[in-house]
């Protein structure tokens, strides 16, 4: 299936206003803020032509984790533009993994992220979208998002004065309030998940099942191979760290697990989704568990990083399959 081009939209006469200002003023870096269905990614793509049309280099960082149309689901992506395009047809030169769709439970690495890939971006002008979430739990985020990214203009996308409170607590930033398109449609969730399959699909495209010695990488966002080993009578798995006892497969009756210990189901890691980064903590792009040989102390990845660059993997939240298939949230807990 090929994706579909961008869906046109009524430009708003204070869209191009807000380009024009941003260019003459060199207001750098822009995040972009608003409820759902406001036309945010189509602002910022606008902004990118209205942009690029007067010569400027642009950078575009997409922190819309649930419905990222730059990188695939579950990470903020980089990526530089050329020409007012749909921005799946860029290709991203650096991500930060989240590890899910959702940026509930996940502000901290979504915060992060958003931050760091703005600061990383090399170019005269940096456009920042961002999720739909504004009340409540979306404002805390939406302000510590801000204070992270520091960025020189707020565009505040809004109908009837819904992001009040953002930016009344951000009024030491510029601030450009201006109403949506028209045109602008809510996704039902039907085109949400076939929007994440797709975008999951692009990137596994071309991936090839890896297999590498756990003791040659490095696990983050998880327990799992930060303790020593230990043997539990009746579990496939154990191990001792600092904070308990860690166990892969409940043991058999009637061995009692330590009071400390954490569980892991059999076959929890098959399927699930990680993040694939460099020496240097750099995140390359996305790899799926397919198993781990606690015995042979292997692990298989499904991803489309080179293996001699794979040296962190971060563990995720959600489970898929290659084909972007979405098979569910992790129910265990570290």
């Amino acid at each position: 299936m090929t994706d579909e081009p961008p869906r046109k939209v009524h430009i708003p006469s204070k869209w191009e206003a807000a380009g024009a200002e941003i260019f003459e003023r060199r207001l750098r870096t822009i995040l972009v803020i608003g409820g759902s269905a406001v036309g945010k990614t189509s602002f910022s793509r606008d902004l990118a032509g209205a942009l690029l049309a007067r010569q400027a280099e642009v950078a575009f960082v997409d922190a819309d984790i649930g419905q990222s149309n730059l990188g695939p689901p579950a990470t903020v992506a980089l990526g530089y533009p050329t020409s007012p395009v749909d921005f799946s047809a860029v290709s991203p030169s650096g991500y930060y993994f989240v590890g899910s769709t959702g940026p509930m439970g996940r502000f901290l690495p979504l915060v992060i992220g958003t931050a760091q890939l703005a600061r990383e971006a090399r170019s005269a002008f940096v456009i920042v979208d961002t999720t739909g979430l504004i009340y409540e739990s979306g404002r805390v985020l939406k302000n510590y998002k801000i204070e992270a990214v520091r960025p020189d203009v707020i565009v505040a996308i809004e109908r009837r004065g819904e992001l009040a409170p953002i930016r009344m607590a951000n009024r030491h930033v510029t601030i450009m309030k201006i109403e949506p398109s028209r045109k602008a449609h809510s996704k039902d969730d039907y085109e949400k998940i076939e929007t994440r399959r797709r975008s999951y699909a692009r990137h596994f495209a071309g991936a090839v099942l890896q297999e590498l010695a756990v003791d040659s990488l490095i696990f983050q966002r998880t327990l799992l191979f930060a303790g020593k080993p230990i043997g539990t009578e009746g579990a496939l798995y154990a191990e001792k760290s600092p904070e308990g006892t860690l166990i892969v497969g409940a043991p058999s009756a009637p061995v009692a697990p330590p009071r400390d210990s954490k569980l892991l189901p059999l076959g929890f890691e098959r399927n699930l989704l990680c993040g694939i980064a460099d020496t240097t903590g750099r995140c390359l792009g996305l790899g799926i568990i397919e198993h781990i040989d606690f015995a042979a102390r292997t692990i298989a990845l499904t991803t489309p990083v080179e293996r001699d660059k794979i040296r962190i993997v971060q563990f995720g939240d959600v489970y898929i399959t290659p084909e972007g298939g979405e098979l569910g949230q992790v129910k265990w807990a570290w």
